[in-house]
């Protein structure tokens, strides 16, 4: 080998061993912020100083020139948030990483920082007691950390709005025969982690019972250790986080609940004081996404279970062949097959909406949902999940698409140096690998590219006819539809012909795949199966118009500009107010109820003349109104409730009467249930209010309480709808 290159050799051996030795650097550096476990406060302050400085002269966070104590501006100029975590809870491997309600709660912020197209950075703090002092410090954004909410908290840092609700269950072996209450707790061996809240309420009991045997447990012990020294005697309870308790009933049933300890706390965040922008944008954040979708409760069993429980839950997406919002009404040929279904066994069904395939198998596989229907075929791919697949409801070809303004593709040969545009979780990706191979053999290549997993096959042909993209494959169904806006789509070869759509079902619900089976072989083909059918994929143009779609594609009414208007006046999602006017009114200012409510938000006039506006068919009148009313009740309401919670109270106010949502929320506290929640638990209190033996008992008396539960239902349904169609307000078109 000649000397120079021998030389240049070692150069390069040189450059790769100094890039490893400055990551073995950048990771000592990260490992000492961890390790910082200093229990003097001062001590504290001055190491973690040191650590901010050397870990902001590491390129990772000088390239951006990012401030100690950034506020928004600065957060979004730098392009990065540092989320403050504990290191236990991010770097444990007994975490269960898909159920933990904290790992839940990391995925909520690193999804913030996604959406404001921010990289979020992970700065793990090993001992508790640091996390405050590393946020003043200036180390970090926000702390992500299963807060609560405390009064040395609110001193020293801004708390945001709930994330989400957690109470603390004492938790004993099943063997455990002993009688005790939480006034009772002598003697008792408790295993408690130092570094949580537990150790915090059980010092607070040990105090009135100084006889309680606090045990202190080791920081990286496991849910399933403490449990199972439970099992060995060598503890008699240990405590657990309710959501967390939901997980492990899923696989344990070796143990039991005794009582709970705390009333279910608000689990918040953490940022400086003086970052008044940063929290705000949280804020609005944690409000838009809990209003937008609430999950149900985690039900893992078969049929028996769901008609136990007498709703059953499909999950879908989002387009135009499974479920969709059109002209204000819910449609779909997934979800009226599914209706149906739903129907026939006598079930409510509540609508999931994923982003993409790993959120919908996820949702199944979770427990939140019971059947995925969302145009699925069974891939080889596919086989391997731990998943059912039904028998095909729906036959399709997949088809090549192109644009019209060029050659009609009319054999394999010409799709040489052509590419493709498909989602990876998609049957296309598989088509198309399964033919790239075979013409490679026969000496034609083309390409594939891969779009974003939560791209719609809609979108993926607008691009394609737009010119972005140059080719796609799509269902022949799609195709149909598509067809009735795009006058400029061109299909061309058929790829793969009549291949089935199925509905996906965990692997133990046998008995909800055998009747799915049965409702496909009974109404496959049967008149209310082609009269859907021929809706949707051959006579839609006569269920659509395509003029009217550039409207409805544009603004949700009318009315958007002044909604927004007012909306902003008054502190409102518009969204949310729009999905209201849909639901009180379907945006007919000139309205009228069978009680006398009239205009856009159907106000009573005795109630538009106490809050000062009459004439309720002017569509301002009406719409500001109704708002101004909403305003006060929502001023009636406890400063302490969270935002989404505040929203859904004022609504069902709205409907029913504060009064009624007094009493509501009295009856739900007497219920065991939580007054501060609507979701399962006012919601429940309402329609026990129908009955005597509760309303007897109650300042106000009856009410029909499906009436705000169901108005509050199609109204986050709607909203949904609008807040993903418009993330933010757009121009609001006059309709033709």
């Amino acid at each position: 080998m000649p000397l120079s290159k021998e030389r240049n050799k070692i150069k390069y051996r040189d450059i790769i061993k100094l890039c490893f030795i400055n990551l073995f650097i950048l990771f000592i550096l990260i490992f000492i912020i961890a390790c910082s476990d200093q229990p003097d406060k001062d001590q504290t302050s001055i190491q973690l100083k040191d650590e901010v400085i050397k870990i902001q002269n590491n390129l990772l966070y000088r390239r951006n020139k990012i401030s100690s104590f950034s506020d928004w501006g600065d957060i979004v100029q730098s392009k990065l948030l540092r989320i403050i975590v504990p290191y236990n809870s991010q770097f444990n491997e007994y975490i269960k990483t898909k159920s933990s309600s904290y790992i839940n709660e990391l995925k909520l912020i690193i999804s913030f920082a996604k959406k404001n197209n921010l990289v979020p950075i992970i700065i793990p703090i090993k001992n508790t007691a640091n996390l405050l002092p590393a946020l003043e410090l200036g180390l970090g954004d926000v702390i992500v950390a299963k807060l609560t909410i405390n009064e040395a908290r609110k001193e020293l840092i801004s708390l945001t709005d709930p994330v989400y609700y957690s109470g603390e269950q004492l938790i004993a072996a099943n063997s455990f025969n002993k009688e005790i209450s939480i006034d009772d707790l002598n003697h008792l061996k408790i295993g408690v982690r130092k570094d949580t809240s537990f150790w915090e309420t059980i010092n607070a009991l040990r105090k009135e019972q100084d006889s309680v045997q606090l045990v202190e447990l080791s920081q990286t012990i496991t849910s399933d250790d403490k449990i199972n020294k439970l099992l060995t005697g060598e503890l008699d309870a240990i405590i657990e986080d309710n959501n967390n308790l939901i997980i492990i009933k899923e696989y344990r049933q070796d143990f039991k609940t005794v009582f709970q300890l705390t009333k279910e706390q608000a689990i918040v965040w953490g940022v400086r004081k003086n970052n008044s922008d940063l929290l705000t944008q949280l804020n609005l954040y944690l409000k838009s996404e809990k209003l937008r979708q609430q999950l149900p409760e985690i039900r893992l069993g078969d049929l028996a279970d769901i008609k136990k429980s007498r709703e059953i839950r499909l999950i879908t997406r989002n387009n135009s062949s499974s479920y969709f919002l059109w002209k204000n009404k819910l449609m779909g040929f997934e979800y009226d097959l599914v209706k149906k279904f739903a129907k026939q066994q006598k079930l409510k069904l509540k609508i999931l909406v994923a982003e993409d395939f790993a959120q919908m198998l996820e949702w199944l596989d979770n427990g939140h949902g019971d059947i995925i229907s969302s145009g699925l075929v069974k891939t080889f791919e596919r086989k391997k999940l731990p998943v059912n697949f039904s028998q095909p409801y729906l036959f399709v070809d997949e088809i090549i698409v192109q644009r019209n303004t060029e050659k009609e593709i009319k054999s394999f040969e010409e799709l040489q140096g052509r590419t493709f545009y498909v989602q990876k979780s998609s049957s296309y990706w598989n088509t198309l690998i399964s033919f790239q191979h075979q013409l490679k053999l026969l000496g034609t290549d083309f390409s594939i590219e891969i779009v974003p997993e939560n791209m719609e096959t809609e979108e993926i042909i607008k691009m394609v006819l737009e010119g972005k993209y140059d080719l796609t494959l799509a269902d022949s169904h799609i195709i149909a539809i598509e067809k009735n806006w795009q006058s400029d789509l061109r299909t061309s070869l058929v790829l793969r012909s009549r291949h089935g759509h199925r509905w996906l079902v965990r692997k133990e619900s046998e008995n909800l795949l055998k009747e799915l089976n049965k409702f496909i072989d009974k109404e496959y083909k049967s008149l209310f199966y082609n009269i859907i059918y021929n809706n949707y994929f051959k006579n839609s143009r006569n269920l659509f118009n395509a003029d009217k779609r550039k409207i409805n594609d544009n603004q949700i009414s009318s009315y958007d500009k002044l909604i927004q208007s007012l909306a902003k006046e008054y502190h409102f999602d518009w969204r949310l107010i729009a999905a209201q006017i849909n639901k009180e009114s379907h945006f007919n200012p000139k309205a009228k109820s069978w009680a006398g409510a009239k205009g856009l938000l159907q106000v009573m006039p005795r109630t538009a003349k106490e809050v000062g506006i009459s004439n309720l068919e002017k569509p301002e009148n009406g719409l500001r109104a109704g708002l101004k009313y909403m305003a006060w009740v929502n001023d009636q309401l406890s400063d302490d409730l969270s935002a989404d919670v505040r929203i859904w109270f004022t609504l069902a106010a709205y409907n029913a009467g504060l009064g009624h949502l007094k009493d509501a929320r009295n009856l739900a506290r007497h219920q065991g249930l939580n007054p501060d929640r609507w979701f399962g638990h006012v919601e429940k209190a309402f329609l026990l209010l129908s009955k005597p033996k509760y309303h007897n008992n109650t300042q106000y008396g009856y009410v029909r309480g499906i009436e705000p539960v169901n108005y509050i239902k199609k109204i986050q349904v709607l909203y949904e709808f609008y807040s993903k169609k418009y993330p933010e307000a757009p121009s609001a078109n006059k309709e033709s």
